[in-house]
């Protein structure tokens, strides 16, 4: 990566995923790449198996490769390189060492000074041109005595990174990933957020809807820790237009440099509230270290269920007093941080995910249209009473139990099952919809117009196993339509306080299932719980969740 000049050697593939970006938007882009004091990241200009490599820009980084005759090259993936050098730019060393996998017998460091006396440990080493010196004789020459060293322990002998993959894909559509970040003046509150990655889900849905209202109040930094799974969707796109601050680590760096850089991205920011909304694992490692770095940061995390997940990281050493509060997604969640962790109600807000914003909904005079036209589509009947979950083909969404309820009321002619998602168990929900042909259920694939399913569809359908709070359910709530679902998370504690819609007290129960769907059939029950929806819909508007998040986010740490 080079602020001067553009990008060179294998290092990125850079790809255009949008008609409207020529080649020389392209190019200007990779000359101005700068993720934060990295000037350039390059491999050797020639052929791999070089004597060394010395540029003359003093922020560079040089490889001392083959300094030992007839050594033998090591196979280094350049993605190991460029994440080794982002770990030095953040960890503020001078060198990295790239620690080879000791089973195999390479050396290994037990000393500053072997990196400059041992050729095999000095060719496995990133240098800066600020520190040392390639001499031509091929030494290393420090220009300070107080120089530091990282060992990055990585395996070698392989072209492709674990992490990263077998090569690096940039998309030009992500161009705001590596700008420079600089606080904008005003009253804005600068905020940072982290997040898995930017998928069409439920807690992506909930966080974009709730930043939309408070761009007035917030300077809103947002930072991926994962990369993105083109098969759960990708909504990078609609954060961009929320804030341009938008940084795809996870798509950029090795997990070892993150940590450094989320402490620039804190100081070149000023933020000093960190909200982690329902990210990976990789938070726990580091929230720890951010808090111990900077023991004014507020840090904020999110959770979305009381059994599994992240909560079982909870009990790990010095977590509880890394994260000042909770955002807990239901009830459940807050009360077991409660009673076994001993925290206060204030430390535990509970914040409900939101529907969709009104304008984001079917206008209310063109529904009935789009209700016949969509029908027609997918080969529904008139008096078809048609179920529609809308989910993600995993474990946690059960999609089997799907196909065998749908087998075991399919003597009720007029009952259909769709299911809008896909992902990893996809393959056996489909070869399960085949060996039961006389369940009368199908899977659409994955769908960007799911309100539109919602008014096709007559009831929506969840059985999960594990649940926050599903903005499926809201959608189907603001569209008049009731909800059958298990009683996990909040899920089922809202469906009996509302009155809008049926509960299965227990995951995996069919029989509970089946007899549920036997009853929505039923004229009077369907027609009771749809009166119902309207008032459940109002407890879950964009403007209410977003003033609950403005208040977690402003909350005086002291209070």
């Amino acid at each position: 990566m080079g602020s001067a000049r553009p990008l060179r050697g294998p290092w990125v593939e850079v790809r255009s995923t949008s008609a409207g970006i020529d080649p020389e938007q392209a190019r200007a882009w990779c000359q101005r790449q700068t993720l934060r004091e990295i000037q350039e990241v390059v491999s050797p200009p020639t052929h791999p198996v070089v004597e060394g490599f010395r540029s003359d820009r003093e922020a560079d980084w040089f490889l001392a490769l083959g300094s030992k005759a007839g050594a033998p090259l090591p196979e280094v993936h350049a993605a190991w390189l460029e994440s080794a050098v982002l770990v030095a730019a953040a960890e503020s060393v001078e060198a990295v060492y790239l620690a080879p996998d000791l089973e195999a017998g390479a050396p290994s460091i037990g000393s500053r000074e072997q990196l400059l006396n041992e050729p095999e440990l000095r060719q496995l080493t990133l240098w800066s041109s600020q520190a040392f010196d390639l001499e031509p004789d091929g030494q290393i020459r420090p220009r300070r005595s107080d120089w530091t060293a990282k060992i990055l322990p990585l395996p070698l002998g392989t072209t492709q990174s674990p992490y990263l993959g077998p090569r690096r894909e940039i998309a030009i559509d992500d161009l705001s990933q590596t700008e420079r970040l600089v606080p904008t003046a005003g009253t804005h509150q600068p905020l940072l957020v982290l997040t898995p990655f930017l998928a069409r889900g439920g807690a992506e849905h909930t966080l974009l809807e709730s930043l939309r209202p408070l761009l007035d109040r917030f300077e809103v930094t947002l930072v991926t820790l994962a990369p993105h799974r083109p098969e759960l969707g990708d909504r990078r796109r609609d954060f961009l237009a929320v804030t341009p601050r938008l940084l795809c680590l996870g798509d950029l760096v090795h997990p070892a440099a993150m940590p450094g850089i989320l402490r620039s991205i804190l100081a070149s920011t000023g933020a000093r509230v960190l909200y982690n909304a329902n990210s990976t694992t990789l938070f726990y490692d580091f929230a720890p270290g951010l808090k111990q770095h900077d023991p004014q940061l507020r840090i904020l995390d999110h959770l979305y269920d009381h059994e599994v997940g992240y909560i079982e990281r909870y009990s790990e050493p010095g977590l509880l007093e890394s994260i000042d509060a909770c955002v807990a997604e239901n009830h459940l969640v807050a009360r077991r941080l409660r009673e076994e962790f001993d925290w206060p109600a204030n430390r535990v807000p509970v914040v409900w995910p939101c529907g969709r914003a009104e304008d984001e909904l079917p206008p209310v005079a063109e529904r009935p249209t789009i209700r016949e036209t969509l029908r027609r589509s997918l080969d529904l009947e008139e008096g078809d009473l048609v179920f529609l979950t809308a989910a993600r083909m995993h474990e946690q969404k059960r999609p089997l139990d799907l196909v065998e309820l749908a087998r075991r009321v399919s003597d009720l002619s007029q009952v259909q099952f769709l299911v809008a998602g896909g992902g990893p168990l996809e393959a056996d929900f489909d070869a399960a919809v085949a060996r039961h042909p006389e369940a009368r259920i199908r899977r659409l694939g994955f769908r960007s117009d799911v309100p539109d399913l919602v008014l096709a569809a007559d009831c929506g359908l969840l059985v999960s196993a594990y649940e926050g709070l599903p903005v499926f359910m809201m959608e189907c709530f603001q569209l008049g339509r009731p909800f059958l679902g298990t009683d996990v998370g909040d899920l089922g504690r809202v469906l009996r306080e509302t009155g809008a819609g049926l509960v299965v007290d227990e995951p995996g129960d069919l029989d509970a299932l089946e007899a549920a769907v036997r009853r929505l059939v039923e004229p009077e029950t369907y027609r009771d719980l749809t009166a119902a929806t309207a008032a459940a819909a109002r407890q879950f508007s964009v403007t209410a969740c977003a003033e609950r998040y403005a208040a977690v986010f402003a909350a005086d740490p002291t209070a």
